[in-house]
């Protein structure tokens, strides 16, 4: 698979809420970086941090707006809708991913907490 189509699968599976299948396109010692909020690292934290996201949320959808890709490198820009603890937020988002063979290394997403809207 492409390192976008690693993307796009990995932002599939958050719209299905299913934690296997999100976990699945991680490598073991990769990094997740919402940087308002920090990184989590390797699998077992980010299962963790991903478990805690979907208890809070009853949808997803990664609405791309934009995408790139240079080698391994994927940036997304994104608005992120979901319905997080039981409000509608709509997060504009971009998202920085590195890609090795079919697995995500590291996946940053800037965003402004501040400017989350319903």
């Amino acid at each position: 698979m492409s390192p976008e189509g690693v993307v796009r699968a990995e932002l599939a599976a958050w719209g299905r809420r299913n934690i296997d299948e999100i976990m699945s396109h991680y490598a073991p010692d990769a990094v997740w970086d919402n940087v308002p909020l920090g990184p989590a690292t390797g699998y077992d934290e980010i299962r963790k941090a991903s478990e805690d996201f979907l208890a809070r949320m009853t949808t997803f959808e990664a609405e791309i707006v934009n995408i790139a890709t240079n080698g391994n490198v994927v940036l997304t820009e994104r608005i992120d809708h979901t319905d997080f603890d039981g409000a509608p937020v709509r997060a504009r988002v971009m998202g920085a991913f590195e890609v090795e063979g079919d697995k995500i290394t590291a996946w940053r997403d800037y965003f402004d907490l501040g400017s989350h809207t319903g």
